[in-house]
Order: C-alpha cells, then sequence, then structure tokens
C-alpha cells in the first residue's frame, strides 16, 4: 500500500510546476527529479535533507543562474513538504 500523503505532495508539487516524465517528478528548473517507490517514505527526513540543501544554496543563489535554478527548484520543494507534513 502507497503512503496516502504521496497523492496529496505530488499534485502540490504538480501545482508548482513540475512535471511527470519517465515515471519520475521533474522540478521547474529540470535540476533535480525523484521517484517513489517506498511503502513507507519518510517525508520529515527528506523534508531536512531537502532543506539543508536549500539553505546551502542560498547564498550562491544570489551569484549564479544555475544555483539560483537549483535554489527555486529547493524551495518549491521544501515548500510542498511542510505543506503535506503540517496535515
Amino acid at each position: 500500500m502507497q503512503d496516502p500523503r504521496w497523492p496529496q505532495l505530488r499534485q502540490l508539487l504538480v501545482d508548482r510546476g513540475w512535471m511527470w516524465r519517465d515515471d519520475a517528478l521533474y522540478a521547474p528548473h529540470e535540476t533535480l527529479w525523484f521517484q517513489t517507490n517506498a511503502q513507507n517514505p519518510d517525508y520529515a527526513a527528506f523534508r531536512d535533507r531537502m532543506t539543508t540543501a536549500r539553505d546551502a544554496t542560498a547564498t550562491s543563489a544570489e551569484v549564479d543562474i544555475d544555483h539560483a535554478a537549483l535554489h527555486a527548484d529547493l524551495v518549491s520543494l521544501v515548500d510542498a513538504l511542510d505543506a503535506v507534513l503540517s496535515n
């Protein structure tokens, strides 16, 4: 049985410009992508890892356009994870 939060997370990401392709969700700037096959994914741990990555790219995003795209994609992912976990 798949985690019931997965459809909610998927829809939130699609609403934020993420796209399905080849059985994976791709970020709007295509800087990252993922798929889930886990029965019970640990969304909190995933959010924590992505929050760390988001924070690490914050200062370089001001200088480098590639880092800015990555940072924007991480922000949208962390925001969606926060929304799913707050429900």
